[in-house]
């Protein structure tokens, strides 16, 4: 925490020790220390090291991790696995080492998760990196191996999952006195796993948490990540003033300090608070601002994300041509990454297809072995023959009886898949009769709305003319019944059909249902993030319907005074969440009404699931999830 403390050290021990293996061990950690702000010092110390003919006295794979970790903050991935698995290699034969080898194994596997994905670092986590701590009681690495693995399943959207891991993590870090770097960390990691979910309120107790523990070292290296995590907060409050200024003091030492990562990280999240301001413009011109820093762009991935954001805001912002240049950018890096894992995937078949020739030909010698060793035994025939055949009785017996059991389970697995096959056909009759219902009230609901449009709509409008012409006494009285008259009739016909859904999309038709459905003393707020523009109409045509039956229903039933909805998109999911601060109910109890079996049954038309989740007096809280 205290960097500048640690430096001095450092630099103490190199300058005044006559301990030559001491003097090069700190030059390493001085290579460790200036490796992700300035490679030239980095190098530098490292070549002390590597130049140096005492350099033997360090343990293989010390050497191989400390070139890891440069190689890696230079952007030089294939060179910096090269080193780590050396590293990995010796260590595992080192139990001394074993907190190297616990670095080394988590270091390439975060290297490796562009190509192989999260999944492999929860591999490593789990079955290497946390079992490994536990045996050599390292409690900061088993407390940074959990909150690591918790970051891993909040970068898939997992965050239960992911609260789960940062709490043991924080548990393990109990039994640590001293307060350190893994402490704010875990800290600033559970700030954005409840921002996220969100929960603001969670946020805030663990923001309070970092702040306390960093003011203590004005001039960490940490504020910038301290300063993201604060803006996350209040984003999360929909404080958009406050989270720029965060992002600012942010942005101010990330620069001073040459921190080079975390300053477009920085940037991006400027673009993303930009975003949900509706700023288009400031929002297209931080990405053009990030693409010429080009540093995390110097990933084919990030570049990649890049493009396909400015693609989207100049879409919103009618630039048409230049959306698709973006677009056709996008897509042509996504074809060479494609192209580059089709080379490697090659590779590694190759690999394998030599080894099973390899392993052909060790068949074929062990099998002319056999038969040698046959030829050998050739004496002794007949009383081969002899065993031989009492074997094969008894292998008959076996089977006969075998043969018998099977038959007996095969006709009760027959039994069981006709049971089935009833059940699912009864149940397919139930899905396709709840469809047709359903089709058939939205198409009741269409013409419903239209004729409310054309005929009643058209009848208002004539007698409002009518009357204004005619100066009839309490005419004014008589129009303003009218006009809200008119009014209601087109909010109804909205809700039969809403037009905003068909020509705006489903984030801003839900925008506008819930600021329709808000009251005076009854508040929904709204949060949307990464919704694709080219979701299926189906698909948000019944998440709309969803929202809008959960919303009645709570007004109808809640007594809720707050509700938040909020709908996300990762990749190809989609997750929607209604929830309340109502009197809520006792699942295992109440029988649900027509609202809730409209909202499976939808749920159903596009093969998503849903979780009713409630407590009395705690509200409801409803969870929907689907692929698009």
């Amino acid at each position: 925490m205290n960097e500048a403390e640690y430096l001095h050290k450092i630099n103490h021990n190199i300058r005044f020790t006559s301990n030559d293996s001491l003097r090069l061990h700190n030059y390493l950690l001085l290579s460790e220390y200036w490796a992700p702000t300035d490679s030239l010092k980095s190098k530098q110390a490292l070549n002390k090291v590597l130049e140096s003919p005492r350099s033997k006295v360090f343990k293989n794979g010390v050497i191989d991790y400390y070139q890891g970790i440069f190689y890696s903050n230079q952007g030089s991935k294939k060179t910096a696995l090269k080193h780590y698995e050396n590293a990995i290699n010796s260590f595992e034969k080192d139990p001394e080492n074993i907190d190297f080898l616990i670095k080394s194994l988590y270091n390439s596997a975060l290297l490796q998760i562009e190509d192989k994905g999260y999944d492999f670092m929860v591999k490593i986590l789990t079955e290497r990196c946390i079992p490994l701590s536990k045996k050599s009681k390292k409690r900061e690495l088993l407390a940074y191996s959990y909150t690591q693995l918790g970051l891993a399943f909040m970068s898939v959207g997992q965050f239960d999952t992911a609260q789960n891991y940062h709490k043991m993590a924080e548990e393990v870090l109990k039994s640590i006195p001293n307060e350190g770097a893994i402490h704010l960390l875990t800290y600033l990691n559970m700030v954005s796993n409840y921002c996220y979910q969100p929960n603001s309120k969670m946020a805030k107790i663990y923001l309070d948490k970092a702040a306390h523990l960093i003011h203590r070292y004005p001039k960490s290296q940490y504020y910038p990540n301290y300063h993201y995590q604060e803006s996350m907060y209040h984003t999360t409050k929909q404080d958009y003033y406050k989270a720029l200024m965060s992002l600012e003091k942010g942005v101010k030492i990330a620069k001073e300090k040459n921190q080079a990562k975390l300053l477009h990280m920085l940037y991006f999240r400027k673009y993303n608070v930009y975003l949900m301001q509706e700023d288009y413009e400031k929002a297209k011109s931080q990405l053009e601002y990030i693409l010429q820093e080009n540093i995390l762009n110097k990933e084919a991935f990030n570049r990649r994300i890049t493009f396909t954001q400015l693609a989207a805001v100049n879409n919103v912002l009618g630039n048409h041509k230049e959306a698709y240049e973006w677009m056709k950018k996008s897509g042509s890096l996504g074809d060479s990454l494609q192209k580059a894992k089709l080379l490697e995937k090659m590779n590694e078949l190759d690999v394998l297809h030599q080894t099973n020739e390899k392993q052909q030909k060790i068949d074929v010698l062990e099998l002319e072995k056999k038969e040698h060793q046959l030829i050998n035994e050739s004496k002794n025939i007949r009383i081969k023959f002899l065993v031989l055949a009492l074997l094969l009785s008894f292998i008959i017996v076996v089977l006969i009886y075998r043969t018998y059991v099977k038959q007996k389970q095969l006709n009760n697995q027959i039994s069981l898949n006709h049971k089935q096959e009833l059940a699912f056909i009864e149940s397919r009759q139930k899905y396709e009769a709840s469809k047709a219902i359903l089709k058939g009230e939205e198409q009741e609901r269409q013409r419903i709305a239209q004729d409310l449009h054309d005929s009643m709509g058209g009848m208002l409008a004539n007698i409002r003319m009518s009357i204004s012409q005619e100066n009839l006494q309490n005419s004014q009285d008589l129009l303003q019944k009218i006009d809200k008259s008119i009014a209601e009739m087109r909010r109804i016909s909205r809700n039969l059909m809403p037009e905003t859904l068909k020509n705006l999309g489903l984030e801003v038709a839900l925008k506008e249902l819930c600021e329709s459905m808000s009251q005076k003393g009854f508040h929904i707020q709204f949060e949307a993030f990464n919704l694709s523009k080219d979701i299926a109409f189906k698909i948000q045509f019944s998440l709309y319907r969803i929202v809008q039956e959960s919303i009645s229903n709570i007004i109808k039933y809640a007594q809720a005074s707050n509700i938040i909805v909020q709908i996300s998109q990762y990749e190809n999911i989609i997750h929607l969440t209604v929830e309340d601060d109502g009197i809520g109910f006792d699942t295992t109890k109440v029988d649900y009404g027509l609202g809730i079996k409209n909202i499976k049954n939808r749920i159903a038309l596009i093969n998503g699931t849903v979780d009713i989740a409630s407590e009395e007096g705690k509200g409801t809280t409803i969870n929907v999830e689907c692929h698009v």
